[in-house]
């Protein structure tokens, strides 16, 4: 039966390797004795053995992985000298553990074998940071960088991270913090101040060979992989997860910043789709069953499997900057719900409780309604909504100040307002035949149908 492999990782000097020839195929020997320290780990070398793979870390001269070998010969002499022979068969990307330590399987590792030169590690941290090193997995931040440089589409860039007279780029700390294989989006200022590429860093910060006239030379190295349709600043600061973000303002000064990848996603379908949606109908899919047109529909129906129908609608308001207000559907939802009712206060008075209609519609904020198990309610509550989106004057059970009931019509002077691009979300988990069966063609009339993550 064959000896189980062990996996470890080697922290090496750069004058461990010659780095005038490729590192493929290059052999290192390592050897510990009587005088070497216990906590460089001397309990590894003990347990090394032929066949055993490593993964190669250098920790001078731009620390980095160098890539991932195995063992090639152990032996043993007196005094407890152990002589290790170490091959490297594949380079890895330079990634650093600052940028390692992202995974959570593997920060804890990381952070206790920082001091230590030769170390055990488990067979899956081995895969994870192999896979890591040939680009096969990411664990990627996402950067925001202000350059007036034009840069070329699949073109590698050098960025000074100080100015010509040496004082620190606004967002510098940002700089230290950049890793191989980060996702950026970059803005130009002197394009109508947008957004109008995308890339990733090629190369974490570094010190290069002194520049005449730039008092600083430290850099970092960026691929600029294409242009995107740009999108002014002030277009991205109306999103609703990137406004008030401080390198979205006008004045904006910062030369990079940190952001979240729910707003690089943000920033990149905003180009896609020409800034904002105004409402749903602009929305594209190959997965919407009744053609567009000039209708009003402010009923979408998701045709759903269990589970998905929260992220879908999620997805849909965000590309229409909305807000999803969330309930859920139930057999016993009434048209008061919709509408509103008299109810009594504290001290019996009683006071008019909006629905969710005539509460949600007149905003100006875009809270759409989104109703999960929309197909446990009885359709015909919403006859009333459907007759004012067919032109009739609809008397609601709510009196005004002069005592007579209130008239709700598509007119402007109505008493609640008709916003034709408010929408209703109704996540459902019947089929496309039960839809058509149970509600009736004037309903269908007013509703948008889409499936989600299913085959038309």
């Amino acid at each position: 039966m064959a000896e189980e492999i062990s996996y470890f990782w080697l922290n090496c000097g750069y004058n461990r390797w010659n780095h005038n020839e490729s590192l493929v195929g290059q052999e290192t020997l390592f050897e510990s004795g009587a005088q070497f320290n216990p906590s460089q780990g001397f309990r590894s070398f003990k347990q090394a053995k032929v066949g055993d793979r490593v993964i190669f870390y250098q920790v001078q001269m731009d620390t980095g992985l160098l890539g991932c070998g195995e063992i090639t010969s152990v032996q043993t002499g007196a005094q407890n000298k152990i002589r290790v022979q170490f091959q490297l068969q594949e380079e890895l990307k330079p990634l650093t553990t600052d940028y390692l330590k992202r995974s959570e399987q593997l920060e804890f590792r990381i952070r206790n074998m920082k001091e230590t030169l030769f170390n055990e590690i488990s067979q899956d941290e081995f895969d994870l940071i192999v896979r890591l090193g040939k680009g096969e997995a990411k664990i990627p931040r996402y950067f925001f960088i202000a350059e007036e440089v034009e840069f070329e589409p699949k073109s590698y860039n050098t960025i000074y991270t100080h100015t010509y007279n040496g004082i620190k780029r606004n967002g510098y700390h940002f700089y230290t913090q950049l890793e191989i294989g980060d996702q950026i989006i970059f803005y130009n200022k002197k394009r109508d101040q947008s957004v109008i590429g995308v890339g990733e860093v090629s190369r974490h910060i570094h010190e290069k060979a002194p520049i005449p006239g730039r008092t600083n030379s430290t850099a970092i190295e960026v691929y600029f992989e294409q242009e995107i349709d740009p999108v002014s600043l002030g277009t991205l600061n109306k999103h609703p997860k990137l406004k008030n973000l401080y390198y979205l303002q006008e004045n904006a000064k910062q030369a990079i910043a940190s952001m979240s990848q729910t707003q690089f996603e943000a920033i990149l379908e905003m180009s896609e789709n020409d800034g904002l949606k105004s409402q749903f109908e602009a929305v594209k899919s190959d997965n919407i069953i009744d053609k567009p047109d000039e209708d009003i529909k402010p009923f979408i129906l998701l045709l759903v499997d269990k589970g998905e129908g929260l992220k879908a609608a999620e997805d849909l308001l965000q590309k229409a900057n909305a807000n999803p207000v969330i309930i859920a559907g139930h057999p016993d939802f009434t048209e008061d719900m919709l509408y509103g009712k008299y109810l009594p206060n504290e001290a019996g008075a009683l006071y008019y409780r909006e629905g969710f209609i005539t509460s949600l519609m007149p905003r100006k904020d875009k809270s759409h309604l989104v109703i999960d198990n929309f197909n446990r309610i009885d359709p015909d509550i919403f006859q009333t909504y459907i007759n004012v989106l067919e032109g009739y004057e609809m008397t609601l059970p709510r009196y005004n100040k002069e005592g007579n009931m209130i008239k709700w019509s598509r007119k402007k002077d109505s008493f609640y307002h008709f916003n034709p691009n408010w929408h209703i979300v109704g996540i459902t988990y019947d089929d496309l035949n039960e839809i058509k069966r149970k509600y009736t063609e004037q309903f269908l009339k007013y509703a948008r149908i889409v499936k989600v993550n299913q085959d038309v």
